[in-house]
C-alpha cells in the first residue's frame, strides 16, 4: 500500500471475517498485543468522519483506554489470489508465501549477512519490504505528541522475538490505525512492542527484535509517527470503520496471507 492523499471512501462495513482483532492493556503500556488475547464485541463505528469521532472502548480494566477494537464471529474469508506461489530468499534465511503474479526483489545490503526484500504487485507498486539486521534506529517523542491508536488486526506468529523491553509482547501481525489531524493512517507489519501506554503513541515501530535475525521487520514501513498529516507510504482514511472496511479487500487479505506465511529457516 502506498501513501494515499484520498481517504477511502464509500464503506461502512466491518473487517474481513475471520480476521481477530482485539485490544488489550498491558499494565500501564495500553494497547497490548499479549497471548492470550481477549476478544471484545464490535466496537461502535466513530461517530463523525474526522478523527474527532473516535469513542474509546469500553469495559473492564483490561480493555485500551483510547482504542477501539472489533471481532468476527463468521466463517474466515480466503485471500483473493488463487495461485500463490512460495518464495525463499538465495541464503535461505526465511520463506513466505506470495500471490503467483508478485513478484519479489533481492536488494543489496547495508550490512553483512542482513537480508533486503521488495515484494511488489503486478503494477509495480510496493506491498512489503522485509529487512533483517536493522542498524540504525532511533528517534523520539515528547509524551504531549502522542496521539491515539487503535488495534484492528493482531495475529500470533511463530516466529523468533528475545525482546525483554518492558513493552514486549510475543510476536504477531498488527494491523495498526493512528489519528491524524483529518484522517486515520494505517499501517501493517511484524511487532513485539506495544505501541505506547494509554492507547496513546508518537514513534511506533514494525519490528521484531531476535538473537537470530537481528532487528527485522516485514510489512509496509519500519516506523511511523503522530504526524499530523501521517508518515510517508501510510493509507489515509477518513475514518476507522473505513480502515476496518479496507481489510475486506482483495489487497489486504493478500498481503495478511503473506506476511504471517512467514517462515524462518535454519
Amino acid at each position: 500500500m502506498q501513501s494515499s492523499g484520498n481517504p477511502a471512501t464509500g464503506l461502512s462495513a466491518w473487517a474481513a471475517a475471520g480476521i481477530v482483532v482485539a485490544a488489550l492493556a498491558l499494565a500501564g503500556c495500553g494497547v497490548s498485543l499479549g497471548i492470550p488475547e481477549k476478544t471484545s464485541a464490535p466496537a461502535p463505528s466513530p461517530s463523525a468522519s474526522s478523527p474527532t469521532g473516535v469513542t474509546p472502548s469500553a469495559g473492564s480494566s483490561e480493555s485500551a483506554t483510547g482504542s477501539q477494537a472489533a471481532a468476527s464471529q463468521s466463517s474466515p474469508a480466503s485471500a483473493s489470489s488463487a495461485d500463490w506461489k512460495n518464495f525463499t530468499d538465495p541464503g535461505k534465511t526465511v520463506s513466505f508465501e506470495v500471490p503467483q503474479d508478485w513478484s519479489v526483489q533481492v536488494l543489496p545490503s547495508p550490512g553483512a549477512g542482513a537480508l533486503h526484500l521488495e515484494v511488489k504487485d503486478p503494477a509495480g507498486t510496493l506491498m512489503a519490504t522485509l529487512n533483517t539486521h536493522i542498524t540504525g534506529l532511533g528517534g523520539a517523542c515528547q509524551p504531549a505528541s502522542s496521539r491515539p491508536y487503535t488495534v484492528l488486526a493482531s495475529l500470533p506468529m511463530v516466529i523468533p522475538s528475545d525482546n525483554t523491553a518492558p513493552a514486549a509482547v510475543e510476536p504477531r501481525y498488527v494491523y495498526r490505525v493512528i489519528q491524524g489531524a483529518t484522517h486515520f493512517f494505517a499501517s501493517y507489519g511484524l511487532t513485539d512492542q506495544s505501541a505506547g501506554p494509554d492507547g496513546k503513541a508518537c514513534l511506533v515501530y514494525n519490528t521484531v527484535t531476535s538473537k537470530k535475525l537481528g532487528v527485522y521487520m516485514f510489512g509496509d514501513v519500519l516506523q511511523f509517527t503522530s504526524a499530523p498529516d501521517g508518515s510517508p507510504g501510510l493509507r489515509a482514511f477518513a475514518t476507522i470503520a473505513d480502515a476496518q472496511a479496507h481489510m475486506r479487500s482483495a489487497e489486504y487479505q493478500n498481503i495478511q496471507k503473506m506476511v504471517t506465511s512467514l517462515k524462518v529457516l535454519g
